[in-house]
């Protein structure tokens, strides 16, 4: 039994690690992280050429995340009818063309907010409904440890595209800044998906033609990521010279280093992914696969699925919403522009620690358990936010839990709808929880620095976020013991 186990876990890994190297680069340069991470950059050169209030600004996220809203349910239930890997070739081009577009506002603020909106609508296929369908299926036994690797890119690729954007903005102007932005995705992501991204409906990697000709294609993302790379260690080497090496400068190197890990793996490594070896593991057939669990018409019955949609949806503005704002956050503390965006970065570090650890962790223990500690656990870094004087070291501390905290809720949601309704129609489910978490995400950065505006300062505000966060994240631990859809 433990051979066969071993043997098991042995051909997860070999078929699996791909599709999880792909999916890390997509959802990296994906919706999630790019036009959220990178707003806090952008908030004052738009501000001082429009002459609109930070809160103005980050009312983008609003617009962006009421048509994820709407849009995130339908790309789960196309993804569940059509296949992950043609929503997401499709939505890779279409979110770069949309983050493009960014660069065409006039000061015209129902432009500003179309635009953002069209972010949502044209690249709701890049995030991680659709990834984490294809890793759910390729694993099991791995499956929390394959979803953390996954989803630790968003903090990763947040970062470097945080120094990215400043860069390119302090030499060209943020407009020139989103285009480049834009072209990340379709230049690195494209190219990794079309050859290693596939689920378990798809051709084995053996007979694929684009496989058999990945040195080429592979060296449109080697290009790409020398762009990215030219620009992130100007911007660190520039800040270098003026302030020495610090952590966020240690930490932005030694993200490019990581990023690469990926592409060398599948330029040179034998992809091998194979969808009949993975059937044959987990017993299922062409005609029965991944039928196991509930339908979505019958989880929206379900208590459970309310409890998770609007915790998530508290817990994404109470922690979520810090991050676009820890620059506008540490400026009111007293700290300059390029030292606020230098410690704001450190939240990529505390993603990558939250996202491997979480991952192991819930494939060994009760998985709400763990969600209710990590998640709870930044309420005391936006206590310690809250005071008028906030040091350099006490605010690195901060933004490492905060990031922590924030580097797991994709993984657990992702996580818990595969373990409590099944993979049936896991994508359509997740898709419509993604979107209150998503919704959440959206309207609490401008919701919390009109806050901020209306009360002189962030103090009150944080400590109310840190109340929100561990309140709601309590009823997680109702959700009892997983289900077994094989033996029902």
């Amino acid at each position: 039994m433990n051979e066969a186990k071993l043997e098991k876990s042995t051909q997860e890994v070999t078929n699996g690690w791909p599709i999880v190297s792909a999916s890390a680069v997509g959802i990296g340069l994906g919706m999630s992280p790019l036009p959220f991470y990178t707003i806090g950059v952008f908030v004052g050169p738009i501000s001082q050429e429009f002459g609109w209030p930070p809160s103005k600004v980050l009312s983008a996220t609003a617009a962006y995340c009421l048509a994820l809203f709407i849009v995130a349910p339908f790309i789960g239930m196309i993804t569940d009818r059509f296949g992950a890997r043609k929503v997401v070739l499709v939505s890779i081009i279409t979110f770069g063309i949309s983050m493009m577009l960014q660069s065409l506002h006039t000061g015209s603020f129902a432009l500003y907010l179309f635009l953002w909106a069209l972010i949502a609508v044209f690249g709701a296929g890049t995030l991680p409904i659709t990834f984490t369908k294809a890793v759910n299926n390729w694993f099991e036994t791995h499956r929390g440890k394959a979803l953390g690797m996954t989803l630790v890119s968003t903090g990763i690729f947040g970062a470097l595209a945080k120094f990215f954007a400043a860069e390119i903005t302090l030499l060209y102007g943020w407009r020139v800044a989103y285009v480049a932005l834009g072209m990340l995705p379709i230049l690195i992501a494209f190219p990794i998906a079309l050859v290693a991204f596939r689920d378990t409906c798809d051709e084995p990697a053996s007979e694929s033609s684009f496989v058999r000709f990945k040195l080429p294609v592979m060296a449109c993302s080697f290009a790409g990521m020398a762009i990215l790379s030219y620009y992130v260690l100007e911007f660190i080497f520039n800040s270098v010279e003026t302030s020495g090496w610090k952590l966020q400068y240690v930490t932005g190197v030694a993200f490019l280093a990581i990023v690469f890990v990926p592409l060398l793996m599948l330029t040179f490594g034998r992809l091998v992914s194979d969808p009949t070896t993975r059937k044959v593991e987990a017993n299922l057939t062409s005609e029965n696969e991944e039928l196991y669990g509930f339908t979505f018409s019958e989880v929206i019955r379900q208590w459970r699925f309310w409890m998770l949609a609007v915790c998530f949806l508290v817990i994404s503005v109470s922690i979520g919403a810090v991050i676009p704002n820890l620059e506008q956050i540490f400026v009111s503390k007293g700290f300059s522009l390029s030292e606020a965006v230098g410690i704001a970065i450190l939240t990529g570090l505390a993603v990558l620690g939250g996202r491997v650890i979480g991952g192991f962790l819930i494939d060994y223990f009760w998985a709400p358990g763990v969600a209710f500690f990590f998640l709870s656990t930044p309420a005391i870094a936006l206590y310690m936010l809250s005071g008028d004087s906030v040091s350099a070291e006490m605010a690195t501390v901060a933004v490492l839990m905060i990031g922590f905290g924030a580097g797991v809720e994709y993984d657990f949601l992702a996580y818990l709808v595969a373990k409590y309704f099944g993979l049936r129609h896991y994508a359509s489910i997740y898709g419509v929880l993604y979107s209150f978490f998503g919704l959440g995400a959206g309207l609490g950065p401008p919701l919390l620095s009109h806050l901020a505006e209306q009360e002189g300062a962030w103090g009150y505000v944080l400590v109310y976020s840190a109340i929100a966060l561990v309140a709601f994240s309590i009823p997680l631990l109702s959700l009892g013991k997983y289900r077994d859809f094989k033996e029902e």
